[in-house]
């Protein structure tokens, strides 16, 4: 094994598609459930299409019964001992962690006339690492990871880097991202909430649909069973040019990719795919489009989405994103990006229609968000 490759040992998520992760074949692209109650925006009664785990959106404990089922599968499959996950780090990506648990509190305390009624009455970001912690016995103190859509990407950037400097033998990282009215508003009021699809890369195109999920991946210096897939690293780097959107011209984007390529010793030829950010916004899809051909002038790898299966899970993407492509993976296939059907003359690459099969070899997965920040994970199928 190369130093810097890690195997990926155990991992489970929760979304959309549900505990199944063999859900994601043949999939066309659900339009999403209308899961949350009806929203007041400006005194308009909106529905919203949002992909959700369930419909209880009001249940205090939601949080923490989501988030410990899954990080407990993720450790079975794991199989590391007691003593093992007692020394493993833990690394939590998240752009809203437990805000729905201070919505519910708020609203309540309001509905109860009580004048201690504040906003926002957990801040901070820790409160879901102490609870992962007791709850499953981690020594480790937790790291919060919050840099908008690509939380839990740089969570397993970060978590990749300790181990390989001696920090941990073992690292837990998860991405969480549940419903809060917050965020969901957030997204209504720029305008960037899709009608009824996510079509990445499509001239039709006309925005994204939120989604919850939650999920665990496990890395290790060592694996008790032989890994198909290697966390390699990756690479970031931070845009400037506006805080919702990527330089359009794509140079940050195509940066991001080759400092993900310098940074693993990975050549440009030994790229089989690329798992797109894909949001199916008209700004990040020319600014991904426009990257990826500039960092790939010569022969462009072929290119998918995964948020049509599920929705734009924000901070969590990037477990959820990387467990989903890698089961597809294991099964033999990189699947192809529902909703894609006209080309747009603006962009110049086109997402995969059909399944391919999955070559051994070095995949990318991009991630980009809010307050410039731009993450690409590299992964090797063995």
């Amino acid at each position: 094994m190369e130093s810097n490759k890690l195997p990926i040992i155990g991992y489970a998520c929760a979304s959309h598609l549900g505990e199944s992760l063999s859900n994601l074949s043949g999939q066309s692209g659900a339009t999403g459930r209308f899961g949350p109650p009806r929203l007041q925006l400006d005194s308009t009664a909106l529905q919203l299409p949002y992909y959700s785990i369930d419909d209880r959106f009001n249940e205090l404990d939601r949080t923490e019964r989501i988030l410990f089922e899954v990080i407990e599968k993720a450790l079975q499959r794991s199989q590391l001992s007691p003593a093992e996950i007692r020394r493993t780090g833990l690394f939590i990506g998240s752009s809203s962690y437990d805000l729905r648990d201070s919505e519910i509190v708020y609203q309540q305390k309001l509905e109860a006339g009580d004048p201690s009624a504040v906003p926002m009455p957990f801040t901070g970001y820790n409160r879901l690492g102490e609870s992962i912690c007791r709850k499953f016995d981690i020594d480790s103190e937790p790291f919060n990871i919050n840099s908008a859509c690509t939380s839990s990407a740089n969570a397993l950037l970060l978590a990749h880097s300790m181990i390989r400097q001696g920090h941990y033998e073992h690292a837990l990282v998860v991405g969480i991202e549940l419903y809060n009215e917050t965020t969901i508003n957030g997204f209504a009021g720029l305008q960037l909430i899709a009608e009824q699809r996510i079509a990445p890369f499509d001239k039709s195109r006309d925005g994204i649909i939120l989604g919850e999920s939650c999920s665990a991946v496990i890395i290790g210096t060592r694996s008790k069973t032989a890994p198909s897939l290697m966390l390699c690293g990756g690479g970031s780097c931070f845009d400037p040019y506006s805080i919702t959107t990527s330089n359009p011209d794509g140079s940050t984007i195509a940066q991001t990719l080759e400092n993900a390529l310098r940074n693993t010793a990975i050549d440009k030829s030994e790229v089989v795919a690329i798992k797109t950010h894909g949001t199916a916004t008209y700004m990040n899809d020319i600014s991904e489009s426009k990257g990826i051909i500039t960092a790939f002038p010569e022969e462009t790898p072929p290119i998918t989405a995964i948020k049509p299966y599920v929705g734009h899970t924000l901070g969590a993407c990037g477990t959820l994103e990387l467990i989903l492509f890698a089961e597809a993976l294991e099964q033999g296939y990189v699947p192809k990006t529902p909703n894609f059907e006209t080309p747009d003359p603006d962009l110049p690459i086109i997402p995969l229609n059909e399944e391919i099969d999955a070559r051994d070899g070095v995949y990318l997965l991009n991630y980009f968000g809010f307050g410039g920040s731009n993450t690409v994970v590299v992964v090797d199928k063995v």
